[in-house]
C-alpha cells in the first residue's frame, strides 16, 4: 500500500465506568510497517525519529507495532526487523518500563550497553537515543506519574522523585519471565488482561527498581489491609455496594491490590471482587424470591444490582444456585398464586 502500512486498526479507548467490571483492552494501533517514515508518523503518543543503519529486509517489513490501553495502563509491543538509530521523547506525564522480549539480547541505549535481563525506564520530558540490532522485540508498560507516587507510597516512599533513580535496572529471571508471560498476550488476536495482575507486576518492577537504587522498600502493614477490608464490609452492609471502588480504596490507603486480595482470601477464602459478586448475586436472588407476580422482571433486578452482561449473569447465577434466574422468578410467581 502507498502508506507503507499493511494493516492499521485504531479505536478510541472506552472504559466502563462501573467499578465492579474490568474494562477490556482497547487497541489504538495495530500495524506492520514497510517504511520508517510512516512508522514515525503513525506511532501513538511518542515523538520519535528512526534512521535505518542497514538496507531493508528482503520481506519488506520494518516493524510490527501494537499499542493500546487497559484501565490506567498503556501497553505496547514492538518488533523491529532492521538496524535502527532511534531517538525521541516518550509520552508526556508517564513513566514507561521497557521489558525485553525473547529475541532481544543487547541494546545500545543512552550511552550504555544493556543486557537481556535489563529493564529500561523512559522519563517524560527526557529525550533518549538507542541503536538496535537487526531483529529485536520489546514490551512497553506505561503508568502515570501520579500512579508511580502511589506505588512508591506502598513502599514507604511517597515523595520519591523517580528522576533520581537509574534508567536501567536488572530484574531476576523469574520476574522477567512473568512480565513477558503477562505482556505476551499483546501478540494474541484478542489480548486479555486484568487489573490485579498488571498492578502486581508494576509493583514488583518498582520494588526491584527501588532496591537496586539502594532503597529498602517496605510493604504496607497488615493493619492497613485489615482496615480496607473492614471498610469494604461496612460499605456492603450499609447498602453502598455501588460505591465500592477497589482501586481507589487501595490507592487512598497506600495498599496494593495483591495485599487486599491476600487479606480477603485469608479471612473469607475468596478475593474482594468475588466476595462482592457473591453478595450481589445473593441480593438478586432475594429480590427474585420476594417479587410480586408481574411486577418485576429479571432484567429489572439485574439493572438494580449492577449486572451488565446477561449471558455471564445467567451463567454465574446458575452456578451459584443450580437454577436460572428466570426459574427462580417463576417459582416465586407460582408460590404467590
Amino acid at each position: 500500500m502507498q502508506s507503507g502500512v499493511i494493516e492499521i486498526a485504531k479505536r478510541k479507548a472506552a472504559l466502563l465506568n462501573r467499578p465492579l467490571y474490568q474494562p477490556s483492552f482497547q487497541a489504538t494501533l495495530v500495524a506492520d510497517f514497510c517504511h520508517v517514515d510512516q512508522l514515525c508518523h503513525e506511532v501513538q503518543y511518542w515523538d520519535i525519529q528512526f534512521q535505518p543503519l542497514t538496507a531493508q529486509s528482503d520481506d519488506g517489513r520494518v516493524a510490527h507495532i501494537l499499542q493500546g490501553t487497559f484501565a490506567s495502563f498503556e501497553l505496547s509491543y514492538a518488533r523491529f526487523h532492521q538496524n535502527l538509530d532511534q531517538r525521541g521523547a516518550p509520552p508526556p506525564g508517564k513513566l514507561t518500563f521497557t521489558i525485553p522480549g525473547p529475541t532481544m539480547s543487547r541494546l545500545w541505549w543512552c550511552g550504555k550497553e544493556t543486557a537481556s535481563d535489563s529493564v529500561l525506564v523512559y522519563y517524560p520530558g527526557v529525550e533518549w537515543r538507542s541503536i538496535s540490532g537487526s531483529d529485536f522485540e520489546v514490551y512497553l508498560l506505561s503508568i502515570n506519574l501520579a500512579d508511580f507516587a502511589r506505588y512508591a507510597a506502598r513502599f514507604g516512599a511517597p515523595d520519591l522523585n523517580p528522576y533520581r533513580l537509574q534508567t536501567i535496572f536488572k530484574v531476576p529471571d523469574a520476574l522477567l519471565s512473568r512480565a513477558q508471560n503477562v505482556l505476551c498476550s499483546l501478540n494474541s488476536p484478542a489480548p486479555q488482561f486484568d487489573t490485579l495482575t498488571l498492578d502486581c507486576l508494576v509493583e514488583d518492577l518498582i520494588g526491584c527498581w527501588l532496591a537496586q537504587a539502594g532503597l529498602h522498600p517496605r510493604a504496607a502493614g497488615l493493619h492497613t489491609s485489615q482496615r480496607v477490608l473492614t471498610r469494604i464490609l461496612e460499605m456492603v452492609d450499609a447498602g453502598e455496594i455501588e460505591d465500592v471502588r477497589l482501586p481507589e480504596l487501595c490507592a487512598e490507603a497506600g495498599l496494593s491490590r495483591r495485599a487486599l486480595e491476600i487479606a480477603f482470601k485469608d479471612r473469607f477464602g475468596v478475593g474482594p471482587a468475588a466476595f462482592i459478586k457473591s453478595w450481589r448475586l445473593a441480593q438478586t436472588r432475594r429480590q427474585l424470591l420476594e417479587a410480586e407476580p408481574g411486577k418485576i422482571t429479571v432484567a429489572d433486578v439485574m439493572a438494580e444490582q449492577g449486572f451488565l452482561h446477561v449471558g455471564q449473569f445467567a451463567t454465574d447465577y446458575k452456578r451459584w444456585f443450580q437454577e436460572l434466574p428466570s426459574q427462580t422468578l417463576l417459582r416465586s410467581s407460582l408460590a404467590s398464586s
